[in-house]
C-alpha cells in the first residue's frame, strides 16, 4: 500500500469514527424530555339563579382548561395538568351569604368535574342583578415530569388561587318550609301539612304546590309517589298551608324521610315558572302498639267467671275510639249469654297506659281441664284517622275448680224434737271457695231446717272447715238412719255465686219427747157440750225456751174460738197450763177424739223452732140422766101464783 492510500483510509476511518460519536449523541439527546404544565380551573354554576329573601343549594361545576408548556408523552400532559386534592371555599360578597364552608372536590382532571354544592342565603330586599362571588381554589399538581429512557422524575407544587362564581338575584317568588305537621304511623294512613311561605319580593298567581316522595315508604293519595294541591294567588310574605293525604308502609322503620316540593306559578309578565326544589322532613311515628302483659282467668270448668286481660299501649301515638274484642274458636268457651265472642269498649288510650278489660266467661260442664287458645282483637285509631286492627293471642286455662265432700261426725237428732248434726266440709277441688255456704234442701214435711244457712267461709284446695246444723223433726216421725240432702254454696274464683250438686248424707235419728211436750189435764167433754180444755206444757230441755206459743187444731165435731195460747218463758223442767174453749157438737158420737197441738218456740240461741203437731186425746161421752129441779121448781111457783090469785079474787 502507497503512503497516499494509507492516509486516505485513515482519514476515512476517521471521518466514520466522528460521525458514529455524532449519532450516537444525537439518539441520547432524542431519548431524553421534559413535559412541564399546569391546571387552569374556573368554576361555573348552570342555575345561577337566587330570589332574595332564600337560602338555596347552588350546584358548581369545577372546569380544568389545563395548559401545556412543554409537550411530551401523552400520559405525563395529562398529569401536569390535573388538579390534586382540590377544595373550594366562597366568600360572601354584598347582599349573598356563603353558608358552607371548605367543599372538598377531589382530583379534577382536564375538563368538567362536579356537581359539588355551595349553600347560599340572600338577604331579603336584596336588589336584583349579577353578583360575582369570591372562591378560592386550594390544590396539588404536577409542575414537570422529566424522562430519561426509564428515569422518571416528577416535580410537585402546590397552588392557591381565586376564581369569581357569577350569581343572578331575580324578582321572583320564592319559598321556604316554616313547618311541617305530619300526622303519620306506620302501617297507616294520615294527613301530612306543610307551611310555605313566600319569602321573595314579589307574589306568585295560579300557585300549585307538588310533594314528591324521595322514598318509596311514604306514598300519597292511592299509593302514588308525588301529589299536587292549589293554591291560586300567593301573595309576598304569605303562608299558605298545604295538606296531602300520605301513607307510610307497613315494614317501614321509624325515621326521618325528605320530601322534595315545588311550587309552579305565573310570574309578573304572565310567564309560566317553576321554583327551586325544597325539602320538608317527615317523621312518622311508630303509632299506637299494643302487648298483652297478664290474662287474670278466674273461672273453672263448668264455672262462669270473670277473664280479665291487662294490655299496655307500648307505641307512641294515642289510639282513639278503642275497642278490645275476644273470641273463642273452641266451642267450650263462651261469654256473655253463650257468645262465642264479645267487645268492651276502652276509648281513648294514651301511650304507655295500662288497661285491664274483664269478660264474663264460661267453660262447659264437659270441657276438657286444659289451656284455651282465644284471639284478641284491639281495634282502635291511629292519629291519621284511619283504623287499624291488631291481633293478639291469650290462653284461658280454666283447671278444675273447687268440689266438696260432706261428712256427718255426729248427731241428736230425735223425733219430735230439734236436734243437731256436727260435721265437717271438704273442699276437694283445685279452686279456692268462698264464701261458702251449707244449706239443707228438703221437701220432706217432716223435717225442719231451723238454720236456714251455716256460713263455712273460704276453703282453700283440700282445707276442711266443720260445722253445726240444727234440724227439727215432726212428731210421729220414724226413728232410724235418715237421709239429709245437703247443697253447698260458694263464690268461685269467678266470683258468680252458684249451688253446687246436692250432696246428700246419712244421719241417726232416736226417739224421745218433744223439746215442749203437752199433755191433757182436763179433757173429757160431754156430747153438746162447752168447756175448758186444759193442757200441760212441758220444757223437756235442759236448756230454757221463751216466746212458747201453743196452738190448738181441731177439727169437727171439736171446734174452737180461742185457739192460740202464750208462755213467755218456760225454764228446764219447768210445766204451765194452757186452757182453751172447747165445743163438742150436738152430733159428735161418744169416743176419743184426737186434737192437733202445735207449739213454736225460741231456744237459747234464739233460733225460731217447733216441735210440729202433738196429739192430744179428748174423751167425748154421753150427757148425765138427772130429774129436772129448776123447772120443775118454776112450774110450781107458777101454780102458786095462779091459785092465789083465784083466792083473792073469791
Amino acid at each position: 500500500m502507497t503512503r497516499r492510500t494509507r492516509r486516505a483510509s485513515a482519514a476515512l476511518l476517521a471521518t466514520l469514527l466522528v460521525l458514529s460519536a455524532l449519532a450516537g449523541a444525537t439518539g441520547s439527546a432524542a431519548a431524553a424530555s421534559r413535559v412541564t404544565g399546569s391546571p387552569d380551573l374556573s368554576i361555573i354554576a348552570p342555575e345561577n339563579r337566587l330570589v332574595a329573601g332564600t337560602e338555596a343549594a347552588v350546584e358548581v361545576f369545577v372546569v380544568n382548561s389545563g395548559t401545556v408548556t412543554n409537550d411530551g408523552p401523552e400520559e405525563y400532559e395529562a398529569l401536569v395538568q390535573t388538579a390534586r386534592a382540590l377544595t373550594i371555599r366562597g366568600e360572601s360578597n354584598g347582599p349573598i351569604t356563603v353558608v358552607s364552608g371548605e367543599i372538598p372536590v377531589g382530583t379534577v382532571p382536564e375538563g368538567v368535574s362536579g356537581p359539588a354544592s355551595l349553600r347560599l342565603r340572600v338577604a331579603e330586599g336584596a336588589r336584583p342583578g349579577t353578583y360575582e362571588l369570591p372562591v378560592t381554589f386550594t390544590y396539588d399538581y404536577t409542575a414537570s415530569v422529566y424522562v430519561d429512557g426509564e428515569t422518571v422524575r416528577t416535580t410537585h407544587r402546590s397552588r392557591t388561587i381565586k376564581r369569581d362564581l357569577e350569581v343572578v338575584v331575580e324578582r321572583r317568588p320564592a319559598f321556604a318550609v316554616r313547618t311541617v305537621d305530619a300526622a303519620l304511623a306506620v302501617g297507616d294512613s294520615g294527613t301530612v301539612a306543610v307551611d310555605i311561605e313566600n319569602v321573595g319580593p314579589v307574589g306568585a298567581a295560579d300557585a300549585t304546590v307538588t310533594v314528591t316522595s324521595t322514598d318509596p315508604e311514604i306514598t300519597f293519595g292511592s299509593g302514588v309517589a308525588s301529589a299536587e294541591t292549589f293554591v291560586g294567588e300567593w301573595e309576598e310574605g304569605a303562608t299558605e298551608r298545604v295538606s296531602f293525604r300520605a301513607r307510610v308502609a307497613d315494614d317501614a322503620i321509624v325515621r326521618n324521610y325528605s320530601v322534595d316540593l315545588t311550587v309552579t306559578y305565573r310570574d309578573e309578565d304572565g310567564q309560566t315558572r317553576t321554583s327551586r326544589s325544597f325539602v320538608a322532613g317527615v317523621r312518622p311515628t311508630r303509632g299506637a302498639d299494643f302487648e298483652l302483659a297478664d290474662v287474670d282467668a278466674a273461672v273453672a270448668v263448668g264455672d262462669t267467671g270473670t277473664l280479665t286481660l291487662e294490655l299496655v299501649n307500648v307505641g307512641d301515638a294515642t289510639a282513639s275510639a278503642t275497642t278490645v274484642g275476644v273470641a273463642s274458636a273452641d266451642s267450650e268457651v263462651t261469654f256473655g249469654a253463650g257468645a262465642p265472642a264479645a267487645e268492651a269498649y276502652v276509648g281513648a288510650w294514651e301511650p304507655g297506659e295500662t288497661r285491664r278489660v274483664s269478660f264474663r266467661a264460661r267453660v262447659a260442664d264437659d270441657a276438657l281441664d286444659r289451656p284455651y287458645s282465644l284471639d284478641v282483637a284491639v281495634s282502635f285509631r291511629n292519629p291519621g284517622g284511619d283504623r287499624k286492627v291488631q291481633s293478639l293471642v291469650a290462653g284461658l286455662d280454666p283447671g278444675a275448680g273447687p268440689a266438696f265432700a260432706v261428712t256427718v261426725e255426729e248427731s241428736t237428732l230425735r223425733v219430735g224434737g230439734v236436734g243437731r248434726v256436727v260435721g265437717t266440709v271438704e273442699n276437694v277441688g283445685e279452686g279456692e271457695a268462698r264464701d261458702v255456704v251449707l244449706r239443707l234442701e228438703s221437701d220432706d214435711p217432716a223435717l225442719t231446717p231451723t238454720d236456714l244457712d251455716v256460713t263455712v267461709g273460704t276453703l282453700a284446695p283440700g282445707e276442711v272447715a266443720e260445722f253445726e246444723y240444727a234440724i227439727g223433726l215432726a212428731a210421729g216421725t220414724t226413728p232410724g238412719t235418715r237421709r239429709l240432702p245437703f247443697v253447698v254454696e260458694y263464690r268461685p274464683p269467678g266470683d258468680e255465686l252458684r249451688a253446687a250438686d246436692r250432696t246428700d248424707v246419712l244421719a241417726a235419728v232416736s226417739t224421745g219427747d218433744p223439746a215442749v211436750a203437752v199433755e191433757p189435764r182436763n179433757a173429757t167433754f160431754e156430747v153438746d157440750s162447752t168447756g175448758r180444755l186444759v193442757l200441760a206444757v212441758t220444757n223437756t230441755e235442759a236448756t230454757p225456751q221463751t216466746d212458747v206459743t201453743v196452738r190448738l187444731v181441731a177439727e169437727e165435731p171439736l171446734s174452737s174460738e180461742d185457739a192460740v195460747a202464750f208462755v213467755p218463758r218456760l225454764d228446764a223442767g219447768e210445766t204451765r197450763l194452757v186452757v182453751f174453749d172447747l165445743e163438742v157438737s150436738g152430733d159428735a158420737v161418744p169416743k176419743t177424739q184426737v186434737v192437733g197441738v202445735d207449739v213454736s218456740y225460741e231456744d237459747d240461741a234464739g233460733r225460731q223452732l217447733s216441735t210440729g203437731t202433738q196429739r192430744v186425746a179428748v174423751e167425748v161421752v154421753e150427757p148425765a140422766t138427772t130429774f129436772p129441779f129448776f123447772p120443775a121448781l118454776v112450774v110450781v111457783l107458777a101454780l102458786a101464783g095462779v091459785g092465789y090469785w083465784w083466792y083473792q079474787r073469791r
